[in-house]
């Protein structure tokens, strides 16, 4: 098991596991938009248990990190654009 901050402080750890999304299955699904895809910052919140500003300061803390990922970023603030849409 890795070191829960040894796991933050280190991006090289991070990026060893980022394609561990099975253990999310273990403890709770995450709800996802329509599309199956994306998700809201709220949704988001709502799965760790923290309010969206929480979320919001590490996109912003983790930018260039997340946009460097499959994940991105860009993903994170068009589902955000969606949702203020709907």
């Amino acid at each position: 098991m890795i070191n829960e901050s040894a796991l933050l402080e280190s991006k090289s750890l991070r990026n060893n596991v980022l394609e561990r999304t099975d253990v999310l299955d273990r403890v709770k699904a995450l709800s996802l938009l329509p599309d199956g895809m994306h998700v809201t910052t709220a949704m988001v919140a709502a799965y760790f248990e923290v309010a969206e500003t929480v979320i919001n300061n590490l996109l912003s803390r983790h930018r260039q990190e997340l946009e460097s990922t499959a994940c991105g970023c860009c993903a994170v603030l068009t589902c955000v654009n969606f949702r203020n849409s709907i």
